[in-house]
């Protein structure tokens, strides 16, 4: 349970309205990166109570890391609170809900040129960035890829590698994928405005890991793109817990309708279930999906291949300087 405060100095109790669930402390504000064709977006993001953690370092220990990543799955949420949330001149009051998330439908950017603009969420006590890329006309190549044992390894088929690897590293500590960093900005450099290609990085770690994930993307300098993550709460707002068949499809089903104009790379790993969840986009959206890349990573000999997907593993030994 959230402490509550039991004494308030006039001076605050002026300023700020009160309610049972705030606390003097200052907020940590995430505000979720977006995409969008230029017809409408929803911007999403949420508040809670600050904690007082150091930046990860390469030196980190073990147990330091574990203590830091362990704080971000458990946090206290500020519920029913008033945030501000700007694009270029616009400006929307919102509201968070039980969980502490917020979000704001935007319903045209008409005004807005295509590339990346700043979204700013700010409450009285914190403030939260965040980019969103409208996607010019013609960047019609975009790409979709997986996280965990895609780009970053991860090594989900060994439950203790795949704890070390979550839990007891942090940001600047995590591998990526050899040559898979050159692989993605070869890519972008194929668009007609590189800096603006259409990236997501679709991941189905819960939002509590959001920023160490996209530390670890700006830290080993993958090509600018939008992270998405799951929205992991205890209400009917949340995202599938268990069923990522069902989590990933629906967000490449989103992510199509968002970019109509823009056809799709899925690149993913045999760990899980991307082969078969790719296989199945790409059947009922033949003429959305360019390729599908896949790394082998699953042990089992006999994990299946599905015909037309390439091999990541073989692709990226080109790219690896």
């Amino acid at each position: 349970m959230k402490k509550r405060l039991l004494t308030m100095s006039l001076l605050s109790a002026l300023i700020l309205p009160f309610h049972a669930s705030w606390a003097a402390t200052d907020d940590t504000v995430v505000v979720y990166p977006a995409i969008s064709s230029g017809n409408a977006v929803t911007i999403e993001g949420r508040v809670t109570e600050k904690k007082r953690s150091v930046a990860p370092t390469k030196t980190d220990r073990k147990r330091d890391n574990f203590r830091r990543n362990f704080e971000l799955m458990v946090n206290n949420e500020r519920k029913h609170y008033p945030i501000t949330v700007k694009l270029g001149e616009l400006k929307w009051d919102a509201t968070t809900d039980q969980e502490g998330y917020f979000r704001v439908q935007v319903d045209s950017l008409a005004a807005f040129q295509p590339g990346w603009h700043t979204i700013t969420g700010t409450t009285a006590r914190g403030e939260g960035i965040a980019a969103l890329l409208i996607v010019p006309a013609d960047n019609t190549q975009g790409l979709i890829s997986d996280i965990d044992d895609t780009v970053q390894v991860t090594e989900v088929n060994n439950k203790s590698k795949m704890m070390t690897n979550t839990f007891l590293n942090n940001a600047t500590q995590r591998q990526a994928v050899p040559g898979i960093v050159n692989f993605y900005r070869q890519f972008t450099s194929l668009s007609k405005q590189p800096e603006f290609t259409p990236i997501v990085y679709l991941s189905a770690s819960p939002r509590q890991l959001h920023g160490a994930i996209e530390s670890f993307l700006i830290f080993n300098e993958f090509p600018k793109g939008v992270l998405t993550t799951k929205r992991v709460t205890d209400d009917s707002t949340s995202d599938p817990l268990t069923d990522q068949i069902a989590y990933k499809t629906t967000k490449l089903e989103t992510i199509l309708r968002q970019l109509p104009l823009v056809k799709f790379t899925l690149i993913g790993d045999d760990g899980e279930h991307d082969p078969e969840i790719y296989a199945d986009i790409q059947k009922r959206f033949p003429d959305r999906v360019t390729a599908i890349w896949i790394r082998q990573v699953n042990p089992d000999p006999n994990r299946a291949r599905i015909e037309g997907q390439g091999v990541l593993n073989e692709e990226l030994k080109k790219y690896i300087r």
